[in-house]
């Protein structure tokens, strides 16, 4: 027996208007979290430790040690991205994933409660898309 939806004119207005607020809430969150210039953003766990913008080709690297629940984590920022240089943890993990320049990136020691989070705006990650 299949089941059918019942509902008035205003429910389904109701229905449309919500996914309407919930589509253009998400657009601009989108657009808020990818807008200015792309920077790195180092956690500890929920704190934020520092926040510094990607350099561009040509400028000096940042290093950055992060004191985490295990020790120091190194974290390099220079112009290919943001990276996890050296960690204590055992897994290696973060180091391994190298760097990290597209907005929404993100770098976790877990062991070390490390996070860095790229933010803002950066070079796209496709250059076309096709079905």
């Amino acid at each position: 027996m299949p089941v059918t939806l019942k509902g008035t004119r205003v429910d389904r207005l109701l229905l449309l208007s919500g996914v309407s607020l919930i589509a253009v809430a998400w657009l601009l969150i989108q657009s808020f979290m990818a807008s200015g210039p792309a920077v790195a953003a180092v956690y500890h766990g929920k704190t934020l430790l520092a926040t510094y913008p990607l350099p561009l080709p040509g400028q000096p690297a940042i290093h950055f040690d992060a004191h985490g629940e295990l020790g120091i984590s190194e974290i390099v920022i220079d112009q290919d991205g943001a990276r996890i240089a050296a960690s204590p943890c055992t897994t290696q993990q973060c180091v391994l994933s190298g760097a990290h320049r597209h907005a929404g990136d993100m770098i976790a020691c877990v062991p070390n409660r490390i996070l860095v989070a790229i933010q803002g705006s950066a070079e796209a990650r496709f250059d076309a898309i096709a079905e």
